[in-house]
């Protein structure tokens, strides 16, 4: 065969493979797409268990008088039915150091585990809700859950004088600190020091962000709902953290896994780093790093994160996610050391808690809800296109599950009513300025 007619076939076979090749990537996409679809119009349901510490004194007699209903519990819209089982225990919900396969760090719950039906003579100031439910789940589409959760069963557990929880002396506001003539720095052990902002415009701005977020539910404003405080916070300058497990951060991110049947850990912010973003101390105090304030565009991005601290020392998230940290298993030990087993579990579970609660407090404060998926990711000086400003860029795993939040609890929200208040942060910024320019270095 001449030369020429060998070239000439060797290129129609290459055309034919690459033809080949395409037909079957077709082929495939074709049968994953419509198994896709046809997931997307099937939904599994799903156990799902946990805890949600509640001051609502309504929602106590709601269950107290076994009225079927649906409450708002968890983040959640949860229905209560007649077959839903109550159960009160006259008796604080004892939190351990080691992690279940649920990621709680308190005995599992089961259909058939002892159950206290009568309520107590008086209702409970504030509670913690055990509960078992069903919630219905696209398995092709995680995380996709729905936000309707039907609950199978309640535990009420007394919150009052929980001896286990982490014990601290009283903790200095920002104003004592400011106003004493010692360097305005806080201390940890093995840390060093960690440099505070003083301005009282700068503070007095973050407690009058803090305050509509403590405010009771604009829906039930007359319910009997027991005091919130405000936590306790600093604003700081970046700093680095010697050591690994003495801060903690919920701010969305990941566990890391090793090869298969190895413990995961969950370091954030990790040994020899710098602190940029909103991290927690062993006693629960909030640290806002100034630096991470300088990345955000309007009041309702910087609610957001004060939603999440909110939510996250309110449910006691950091002092659970501490213990569980600092819990040290032995060799032989199913949960493996810091609980590296299961403490994936964990992590979603209080990332995703945190988005829930964030978003329902920064609604009924009055702030436009949007902002919320991108909180944490505009924080550390990153811009994701979304739904508000354009979706053009995948999200992170965090921002999907806050818009299937949104779009399920929230359907059909004016948000002209709701503040975005990018004039007033403008003027905040001009504060932060001129109190620490290095917050804005790089920027």
């Amino acid at each position: 065969m001449p030369l020429v007619h060998l070239k000439a076939f060797g290129r129609a076979r290459l055309v034919g493979r690459v033809l080949c090749r395409a037909a079957v990537l077709a082929l495939l996409n074709c049968v994953i797409l419509t198994q896709c679809v046809a997931a997307k119009l099937k939904l599994h349901p799903h156990r799902i268990t946990g805890v949600y510490l509640t001051r609502n004194g309504q929602l106590l007699q709601a269950l107290a008088g076994r009225n079927p209903g649906t409450h708002w519990i968890d983040g959640y819209q949860m229905t209560v039915s007649k077959e839903t089982r109550l159960c009160w225990h006259d008796a604080p919900l004892k939190f351990g150091p080691i992690l279940n396969r649920d990621g709680q760090s308190i005995p599992k719950l089961k259909a058939t585990s002892p159950c206290e039906s009568a309520p107590p003579g008086s209702l409970m100031r504030s509670a913690w809700l055990q509960y078992l439910g069903v919630q219905k789940y696209n398995s092709a589409l995680w995380p996709m859950p729905e936000m309707q959760v039907v609950a199978s069963r309640i535990d009420v557990w007394r919150s009052e004088n929980n001896g286990n929880q982490m014990q601290a002396a009283p903790k200095q506001t920002w104003r004592i600190l400011c106003a004493s003539a010692s360097p305005h720095e806080l201390r940890y052990p093995n840390e060093g020091p960690i440099n505070v902002v003083c301005d009282a415009k700068i503070n007095s701005y973050v407690e009058k962000v803090f305050s509509p977020l403590l405010k009771p539910s604009a829906i039930t404003p007359d319910a009997p709902i027991a005091k919130q405080e405000t936590p306790s916070f600093y604003v700081v300058e970046s700093f680095e953290v010697r050591h690994n497990y003495d801060f903690e951060a919920i701010d969305g991110s990941a566990f890391r896994c090793g090869i298969q049947g190895t413990p995961c850990t969950y370091q954030h912010p990790h040994a020899h780093s710098m602190v940029r973003k909103v991290v927690y101390a062993p006693d629960g105090t909030v640290l806002i790093a100034d630096t991470a304030l300088a990345h955000l565009q309007n009041e309702a991005e910087f609610a957001a994160l004060l939603s999440y601290s909110l939510a996250a020392t309110d449910q006691q998230l950091i002092q659970r996610l501490f213990r569980a940290q600092h819990f040290m298993g032995g060799r032989w030990s199913s949960s493996g050391p810091r609980n590296g087993y299961w403490i994936w579990q964990l992590i979603r579970n209080l990332n995703e808690q945190v988005l829930r609660l964030g978003i329902r407090q920064m609604y009924l404060a009055g702030y436009d809800i949007r902002y919320a998926p991108f909180a944490w990711a505009t924080a550390q000086g990153k811009r994701i296109e979304g739904p508000v400003y354009k979706p053009r860029k995948r999200m992170p795993w965090y921002a999907t599950y806050a818009f299937n939040t949104i779009n399920q609890l929230y359907p059909n929200l004016d948000y002209s009513k709701l503040k975005r208040g990018d004039a007033e942060y403008a003027a905040f910024l001009g504060e932060l300025r001129r109190a620490d320019p290095g917050a804005f270095a790089g920027k």
